[in-house]
């Protein structure tokens, strides 16, 4: 019976923390600008890259402030952070209904990066981890995929929003939804652990150990001074750097190759989908196998989908690159957060896990302007695709210098 009751209790979890992520500053944030730019554009006369400013701005101060949120969390809960923030990051969106200048434009995604970041993936993984350890690479793979979820149907709402209310009409649309469905959503159906309807993880009902995880694990200066935490920062960044620079790229990128607009997009598509597939893969995967081996395939296909790029190859080539290429960027957050929770276990989760990941965010946000740069200055994007190969093969050798993690227990400290 207490199974039943946590395979119930946790999926609706899972549930919650997918669309949580889903309505995130990601989605919410990122996707919707793309369909704002055009009318902001118009009616201020701002180029696109003063636009795009607005996402690297977003994600820098977001990185920056990722830390301190995940410290938060630990002492506070999740559902304390992300209550305040989510009703700050949906006053934050209204607030754009209000812009007038291109200074309170970047203001507003400053204080989504700073003041709401809250709303970001940390506190749902913390929340995921408490639930499920069996079963914590799935789970926390599903949950993760909202971020693609949201990728897919933010952009078709704000359509619909700008077409009906204008772009000022679209913010306060946005920001309505946060308050409306994701808050009321949070403080009525998402419960922090499993303990406090009297059940364990996985519904094990063994040892006190088993009943409370997150009694152990090192703290945010613990696991720095070990080598294991520099490694996956590293690893992961370096993917980062390499597979979200091709997102706003990926399209011209084909179209300089010859291919029609339309097709293209089919392959960008498949890019975003395939990414969603991977997230799900690598969760169902991490929890049969050792997760650095599942790692080292997956930044393997990578370095192929890279060198396929950078390669002058048949167009037909471009196709399987995008998907090796979209799996792959299931890898990096989701893997992130399993391996943070092997490695360092739950006390001090959220903190290890914001720090790393804000190391993360930064190679996310300065990967998209290096693109561009690139190829403003050389006329093409093969040195900047030739570069990341090198990169990933960095990353092969450092997964292959991951020690193995959690011998003792699934879910607490790794044995050193």
């Amino acid at each position: 019976m207490s199974e039943q009751r946590t395979f119930l209790r946790g999926w609706v979890t899972v549930v919650v923390c997918l669309l949580g992520i889903s309505t995130g500053p990601a989605a919410f944030g990122l996707a919707s600008l793309f369909l704002l730019g055009g009318p902001l554009g118009q009616e201020f006369g701002w180029s696109r890259t003063a636009i795009s400013t607005a996402v690297s701005v977003m994600m820098l101060c977001t990185a920056f402030s990722l830390p301190l949120m995940g410290r938060l969390v630990d002492r506070f809960g999740a559902k304390r952070i992300l209550v305040p923030s989510v009703i700050i990051f949906g006053l934050c969106l209204m607030a754009g209904s209000l812009i007038q200048s291109y200074w309170q434009f970047i203001a507003v995604y400053v204080a989504m990066g700073t003041i709401a970041v809250g709303t970001n993936s940390v506190p749902y993984m913390r929340v995921l981890t408490s639930w499920f350890d069996r079963r914590r690479g799935l789970v926390i793979g599903i949950a993760g995929s909202g971020t693609g979820l949201g990728f897919g149907y933010v952009p078709l709402i704000t359509t619909q929003f700008v077409s009906g209310y204008g772009w000022r009409g679209a913010y306060i649309g946005l920001g309505l939804i946060m308050l409306l469905f994701t808050l009321p959503m949070i403080l009525f159906l998402l419960h922090e652990k499993p303990q406090s309807f009297g059940l364990h993880p996985d519904g094990a009902a063994s040892d006190a150990r088993a009943a409370r995880p997150d009694v152990s694990g090192d703290t945010l200066a613990d696991a720095m001074r070990r080598r294991d935490f520099w490694i996956l920062v590293a690893i992961f960044a370096a993917l980062a750097f390499v597979l979200y620079g091709l997102i706003p790229h990926m399209v011209p990128l084909l179209t300089d190759r010859g291919m029609a607009v339309s097709q293209a997009s089919w392959l960008a598509s498949a890019f975003g989908w395939s990414a969603f597939g991977g997230r799900l893969l690598i969760g169902l995967l991490v929890d049969r196998f050792d997760a650095r081996r599942i790692a080292l395939v997956f930044v393997c296909l990578s370095a192929i989908g890279l060198a396929l790029l950078a390669a002058h190859l048949p167009v037909w080539t471009l196709a399987v690159a995008a998907i090796l290429l979209g799996v792959s960027l299931g890898a990096e957050v989701d893997m992130l957060a399993y391996l943070t929770s092997r490695y360092f276990g739950l006390k001090n989760f959220a903190q290890i896990f914001g720090a790393m990941f804000s190391a993360v965010m930064v190679a996310m946000s300065l990967s998209p302007l290096a693109f561009g740069a690139v190829y403003d200055y050389t006329g093409s994007y093969r040195s900047i695709l030739a570069l990341g190969v090198p990169l990933c093969a960095l990353a092969i050798v450092l997964v292959l210098m991951l020690r193995p993690y959690g011998t003792l227990s699934r879910g607490g400290p790794s044995a050193i």
